[in-house]
């Protein structure tokens, strides 16, 4: 992930556990490379009953997002993400 948003806070930061996120809607998202490393935990958002998606894992294997609990933080670290429809928010947060 690239610094802090600005130079104090890259001095005397970072002030939390989590200090990013990425919000995925209805599409796919990487997180093994770049500025996307350091995806470590996820909360999902949406009706429990249209929630549709993957996690890939990464250390391997796939969660469906479905059997995932809503409003709870996921301390599990991710290669990639996919929300498969509008209503299933994935909020990917990163250290």
């Amino acid at each position: 992930m690239a610094g802090m948003i600005t130079e104090d806070l890259n001095k005397f930061g970072p002030f939390g556990k989590y200090n990013g996120v990425q919000v995925v809607t209805n599409k796919f998202r990487d997180f093994s490379s770049g500025s996307n490393l350091g995806a470590s935990a996820i909360m999902i958002s949406g009706s429990h009953e249209a929630l549709d998606g993957i996690l890939t894992l990464a250390r391997g294997g796939q969660l469906q997002i479905a059997s995932m609990s809503v409003g709870v933080i996921h301390e599990i670290g991710i290669a990639s993400c996919e929300s498969d429809n509008a209503s299933t928010h994935i909020c990917v947060l990163q250290r």
